[in-house]
């Protein structure tokens, strides 16, 4: 009996002690699933998204799911037209007017798109305005027409073509077969200056010559250096012949002439290629009467006394209207030719001054150079009579002499005879076709 006790005593104490363990071991289970840990890169995490707005989710769970969260507190505005918004919205719509109108392809529809565009802008402005007058609000309708016809005419006259030129070669641009060597590019068919310019990049310079290049347009029969937008039907590839480095020579002619036919081949073009002897002899010629006719005339203003400091000579030629060169080494002045163009007339330089890197205070001399470029000045703007006149406005005012580049004084006499020379330098130019101050004489006495 005893012994069924205790068999049945320790039944129940193993029962109790597998319950224990069998519940301990559950609530390591739950313990260890909560515990949060590091995420690792084998984790695969789908990515975060907005909520899927199903066909059953109603407009105003689905407005729900989408708005913004609420700030926690914003004053309410009611919306006003200030007087600083109004000429933004007029210029928007004036700058689009302006824009329609320069555009060279711009048709009449979007012209007057832009016109009624405008229009309504302002009447816009105008309903929109606090305190705007009742004869403003209640403009008529064949009013407002007028003005979008208004709008439209100067747009339809600005878009108007160039004249087209109905006989006779095309007008020329750049390129002046006086100095350039020019290949014909015959293109298959029209290609676009956006094609064209980014296959140019190897055209820019042969040694030290000038490449240019230009496309027909058709419509105004007339060259123009390739620009985007616009359509070509024949190209031209030109090389400067000659410069104040000297003339084009055999390397620089092969550079050139495989940089076009690379062109031609990106082209589909078929390209007129020159004979390189008879190039380079034509370039050696120009060179040769370039160099006959490069003149710089050089007027000095010798100081009496002391030597003058940088920073004086610096405030005399500013004061007289004189501008500083990009490199700081001399000051210009400037005169407009018949095109309205400025070009440089003479230079004033102060020995070897660098106006913008040296100590004006310290640098001092007793002489300055008024350069003359006389190929380069145009001759209608008197420059030998200009400079000698600047030169003895310099000599009163600052004690001063006028000399030549002797060093001998400058009489009446000299100017006479300097005078003859230049007349006969102007008409050798004038001759051969490139008058002093011109655009090819700019290119051809240039680096």
């Amino acid at each position: 009996m005893s012994f069924n006790m205790d068999l049945q005593t320790a039944l129940i104490v193993a029962g109790l002690v597998f319950l224990a363990l069998l519940f301990g071991y559950n609530q390591w289970q739950i313990r260890k699933a909560r515990r949060p840990r590091e995420l690792r890169p084998e984790d695969d995490l789908p990515p975060m998204r907005e909520p899927v707005v199903g066909q059953s989710t109603t407009p105003e769970v689905s407005a729900k799911l989408h708005e913004p969260p609420a700030p926690e507190h914003v004053e309410r505005r009611e919306p006003t037209l200030t007087p600083a918004t109004r000429p933004a919205q007029h210029d928007v719509a004036a700058a689009a007017a302006t824009a329609a109108a320069s555009s060279a392809d711009a048709d009449d529809v979007v012209a007057e798109e832009v016109a009624l565009a405008t229009m309504q802008s302002e009447s816009a402005v105008a309903e929109a305005e606090p305190d705007a007058e009742p004869e403003a609000e209640a403009e008529s309708e064949a009013e407002a027409e007028s003005k979008a016809e208004a709008v439209v005419q100067p747009i339809k006259q600005a878009r108007q073509p160039e004249p087209v030129v109905a006989e006779g070669q095309p007008m020329p641009a750049t390129v002046d077969p006086l100095i350039d060597c020019i290949v014909p590019l015959h293109l298959e068919r029209k290609a676009s200056g956006d094609r064209i310019l980014p296959l140019t990049g190897r055209l820019r310079r042969a040694g030290t010559k000038q490449i240019h290049i230009e496309g027909l347009r058709v419509e105004a029969n007339a060259w123009e250096p390739v620009t985007a937008g616009h359509q070509y039907e024949d190209l031209q590839v030109a090389v400067q012949l000659a410069n104040r480095s000297g003339p084009l020579n055999a390397l620089e002619f092969s550079e050139f002439v495989n940089a076009v036919e690379a062109l031609a081949e990106s082209l589909d073009a078929s390209a007129e290629l020159p004979d390189m002897g008879e190039t380079v002899a034509n370039a050696r010629e120009l060179d040769a009467f370039a160099a006959s006719s490069d003149v710089q005339l050089g007027v000095n203003v010798i100081s009496d006394g002391a030597p003058w400091s940088a920073a004086y000579v610096q405030s005399v030629a500013t004061q007289d209207g004189l501008v500083l060169s990009r490199d700081g080494t001399r000051f210009i002045r400037y005169h407009a030719n018949a095109e309205g163009v400025q070009r440089p007339l003479f230079a004033l330089q102060f020995g070897d001054t660098n106006f913008l890197r040296d100590d004006l205070t310290v640098k001092g001399g007793g002489q300055i150079t008024l350069l003359l470029d006389v190929p380069q000045a145009d001759q209608a703007g008197k420059p030998f009579k200009t400079v000698c006149e600047y030169g003895n406005s310099l000599a009163q005012r600052m004690g001063a002499q006028l000399v030549d580049d002797n060093m001998r004084p400058l009489t009446e006499a000299s100017f006479v005879a300097i005078f003859n020379q230049l007349e006969a330098l102007y008409q050798k130019l004038e001759t051969r076709g490139m008058p002093a101050g011109s655009p090819v004489a700019a290119r051809l006495f240039s680096v």
